[in-house]
């Protein structure tokens, strides 16, 4: 039997409302906390001159290009990031979504005097909005980090108890995955869900050494195993969730067309999704407006998006 939500939101995509598939309950768990607002947000606090992102990037090196010649200059300190914690809440709220899990990279440890002081930041903006979102906070860390800021900072970030997932991300093809081994068994120790960014550029293979050397519950992106029968049936057996975020993919130039997008094969294979927003101030689109997007493409029914909006409130 329907319930209220599943009806407000067939309403919604039928109608193309996004007014009503906004107001229903979902969650955002693939989600990069300094980028997790609309650009016309970040550029008016910026001061009104920072370059518009393109429609179409060239993959990551295009992104992080992007990213580090155009906003990281913005971010140089405390207020900042409390400014941008508060600003990815805000608007994960206006969409609708009440599980929030959006990354911090440990690196911004460094933008405050004491961990006690950023610890208690990401506390303090969780608690001011306790009654309208359930926030996650998200342990980010790029593959490009020191083995001494491993020990510096990430280790003192675990301890925390702040965070409830570790997420591991940046260039595909440096697969050393067991350089973190056992920073992910020490997170895993300390009640920390494991996930890691595989498979959004390369396929199942890079999956697939994710999975069997940091043992993770579950993958950002992942759309890489739809090459292989045997990783899917992996990812299932294990109950691994895939969280996929299909206009990042479009615009990076992972997926070239979006009604052949991998989710789809990977839903019908039984392996549990979530829609994402990946980088808001980027891809400039909330869950909601991806939830249309994907039925619009005819990529998923009515009940299908009931099912994976219901998989990312868990």
């Amino acid at each position: 039997m329907k319930d209220l939500e599943w009806e407000l939101l067939e309403e919604g995509l039928k109608e193309e409302d996004i007014v009503k598939i906004r107001g229903v309950s979902k969650g955002d768990v693939h989600s990069h906390c300094g980028l997790g607002m609309r650009f016309f947000t970040f550029n008016e606090w910026a001061g009104g001159n920072v370059k518009k992102p393109s429609m179409r990037i060239n993959g990551l090196p295009g992104l992080d290009n992007y990213i580090f010649n155009n906003l990281v200059q913005y971010i140089t300190n405390k207020e900042g990031w409390a400014f941008l914690i508060e600003e990815t809440l805000k608007e994960a709220i206006k969409d609708g979504v009440k599980v929030l899990e959006t990354s911090i990279d440990c690196h911004t440890l460094l933008d405050f005097t004491e961990s006690s002081e950023f610890f208690g930041t990401i506390l303090s903006i969780g608690n001011h909005y306790l009654k309208d979102i359930d926030f996650r906070p998200e342990l980010g860390m790029a593959k490009d980090i020191t083995n001494e800021n491993l020990d510096k900072l990430l280790i003192p970030c675990i301890d925390s108890g702040v965070f409830k997932s570790i997420d591991l991300y940046g260039d595909e093809t440096k697969e050393d995955f067991e350089r973190y081994k056992d920073y992910y068994k020490y997170a895993k120790s300390k009640g920390l869900k494991l996930k890691v960014h595989a498979g959004e550029f390369h396929d199942h293979h890079n999956v697939q050494k994710a999975i069997e050397i940091l043992e993770v519950d579950e993958i950002q992106h992942g759309i890489g195993a739809v090459s292989s029968e045997y990783v899917m049936d992996l990812i299932k057996e294990r109950k691994i969730r895939l969280n996929i975020c299909p206009s990042s993919n479009f615009v990076l130039g992972a997926v070239k067309d979006m009604t052949k997008h991998p989710a789809k094969k990977l839903f019908d294979k039984g392996i549990p999704l979530t829609i994402n927003t990946d980088d808001l101030l980027v891809f400039n689109s909330g869950v909601s407006e991806e939830y249309l997007y994907v039925y619009k493409q005819g990529l998923f029914s009515v009940d299908e998006l009931n099912e994976i909006r219901k998989n990312s409130l868990l």
